[in-house]
């Protein structure tokens, strides 16, 4: 064992790190290292326990230090947009600190834990309290699942075909349980206990093979279910900075996309889809001599009145069996004295106000025009955090293009379905949705039996951003065992089957539209059907944890 020193407990915190940065998808891919990541780090903790015995010393810092590591080095991405370097700054480095700070809370309370209730206890307490971190980052105002452990696995599907179970969270506890068994291993055999020493790691390998091996058998047993559609993905590769925004006529870019999409389809064509954002056609209002107010443009209280609705009626017109999922930027506008959202804004001029929402836009040649407003927003650009309390602050959000500020919601999970085909029940996953199983598994039990993920990643370049977000999607199909069209403004587009393999990868910011067959899986998982119970089981067993503590720690204080 090194010898307990400070250099060599920040050392081994800062190896963690590291380690943890070659075992991340697209940064070093070494996935196995993700099975002794923590092994560092829990050697680190033992060595300070070792040198701090007579005096008290947080281990908190050094713990960071690796944090920060891995955190920087796999996110560096969030601040490489084309914006001045304060808000470059701002939307890289916020997460980075903010998330390194979150992530150090289980290593404070299972330092607590250990005085107050001896080193199982913490160490059986740090799994509990991470779970519980990640289960509860996926459902608040600054919510940044990002870095979620289980999410290692991303590009190694055929290890995780159990997902359907127990949803990424499984891999987290896999992954602490197997370091943890080793760490116990390594100590045991420091302190000469060689029985502990082989039932640990006959543990860490059980808790190894044992699931790999089950994976395996379903994947190569696994029979993809549901009928089959034909689906047309478009990816216009529209510059995000200097053409989407402003830069390019909406009904330009419209027409590109749906010429893409023409070019590519024929009579089985049930379903085309295009991207996150793909309608820009502003919003606005003119005014009649009467005084009344005229709503032109992606306002929802008329979207059958926009030109972009229009057009694509028009296009439908000759394709009658064929229906349009498309991203949009659209608003909402809530006359004077009517109810509005905590969210709606003052429309300058008048005492009306409005919602903006990244939205989907489902269309076909029987139905009007139906929306969904995107719900897991990005905080500090789509969502200003904590407004409910602290009241409105849209003057802090970082302006990406587009509208600024927060956006408006929804609490329901929609699935579009087609007045055309039955088979067509769909749903809209706008960008960082997809990180989210629990609510990608909502949208699931709601009907769905398509996922199709509309995203805009051309923001970051050709930093692993894009790639993280496309392999994070290939972990919802596996939980839900539903096939996936991604249309990617810039790339990455494809087809994912039920077992999280992909098809048809289109390049980076290139112009491409893809057709191919989909199953419509109407079967529910376990996961979907019950959700994240291995993070709500983690949380239960976190609170009695930490009041186990309380407890021992009050009963040290009266001896």
């Amino acid at each position: 064992m090194p010898r307990a020193t400070r250099i060599n407990v920040l050392l081994l915190c800062l190896l963690s790190g590291g380690l943890w940065i070659l075992a991340w998808p697209t940064m070093g891919g070494l996935t196995p290292l993700a099975f002794v990541a923590w092994l560092p780090m829990f050697l680190a903790e033992e060595l300070h326990h070792q040198r701090t015995l007579s005096r008290k010393r947080a281990f908190a810092p050094y713990a960071m230090a690796g944090l920060v590591l891995w955190n920087f080095s796999t996110t560096y991405w969030l601040g490489v947009v084309q914006e001045p370097w304060p808000t470059r700054l701002l939307s890289g480095g916020f997460p980075t600190v903010g998330n390194t700070l979150l992530m150090a809370l289980p290593f404070i309370l299972a330092r607590w834990l250990r005085g107050a209730a001896g080193t199982r206890a913490a160490q059986y307490g740090f799994i509990v309290l991470w779970l519980s971190f990640e289960h509860l980052h996926f459902d608040w105002d600054l919510q940044w699942p990002w870095l979620t452990l289980g999410h290692v696995f991303s590009t190694r599907t055929s290890w995780v075909q159990w997902y359907e179970l127990t949803g990424a969270l499984g891999g987290s506890l896999w992954v602490l349980l197997i370091n943890l068994f080793l760490f116990r291993a390594y100590m045991a055999h420091r302190e000469a206990r060689a029985r502990d020493g082989r039932l640990a790691l006959a543990s860490a390998g059980l808790l190894l093979i044992v699931p790999l091996a089950a994976s395996a058998w379903r994947y190569a047993t696994y029979v993809p279910q549901g009928n089959t559609m034909e689906v047309v993905v478009v990816q216009p590769n529209v510059d995000p900075y200097h053409e989407k925004f402003g830069g390019m006529d909406p009904l330009v870019q419209l027409d590109r996309m749906l010429d893409q999409a023409a070019a590519m389809m024929t009579d089985s064509t049930a379903l085309v889809v295009m991207p996150e954002t793909a309608l820009q056609e502003k919003a606005s209002l003119a005014r009649e001599r009467n005084g009344d107010l005229v709503l032109q443009g992606l306002w929802e209280n008329d979207l059958e009145a926009s030109r972009s609705v229009e057009r694509m009626r028009r296009f439908l017109q000759q394709r009658p069996g064929t229906a349009l999922l498309t991203g949009m930027s659209s608003a909402l506008l809530y006359p004077a004295g009517k109810g509005r959202t905590g969210t709606a804004r003052p429309l300058g001029g008048s005492e009306a106000y409005f919602d903006a929402f990244n939205a989907a836009l489902m269309i076909d040649a029987r139905r009007p025009a139906r929306s969904y407003h995107k719900s897991k927003l990005v905080a500090g650009v789509e969502k200003v955090p904590f407004e409910s309390v602290l009241g409105k602050l849209d003057g802090l959000a970082i302006d990406m293009g587009g509208t600024t500020g927060s956006l408006g919601e929804q609490e329901d999970r929609t699935v579009f379905r087609s007045a055309l085909d039955p088979r067509i029940a769909v749903a809209p996953l706008i960008c960082y949705e997809s990180v989210f199983g629990d609510h990608v598994a909502a949208h699931v039990r709601n009907g769905a039996t398509l996922l199709a993920i509309m995203t805009n990643d051309g923001w970051w370049g050709t930093s692993p951003g894009y790639r993280q977000h496309l392999h994070y999607g290939r972990l919802r199909a596996v939980e839900n065992r539903r096939d996936i069209a991604r249309s990617a403004n810039t790339g990455v587009s494809c087809f994912i089957d039920q077992r999280g393999d992909l098809h048809q990868t289109t390049e980076f910011w290139v112009p491409a539209a893809l057709r191919g067959e989909v199953r419509l899986n109407t079967r529910i998982t376990f996961f979907t059907r019950y959700g994240d119970q291995v993070g709500r089981i983690a949380l239960l067993f976190a609170v009695l944890v930490l009041l186990n503590g309380l407890v021992k720690q009050g009963q040290k204080k009266r001896v």
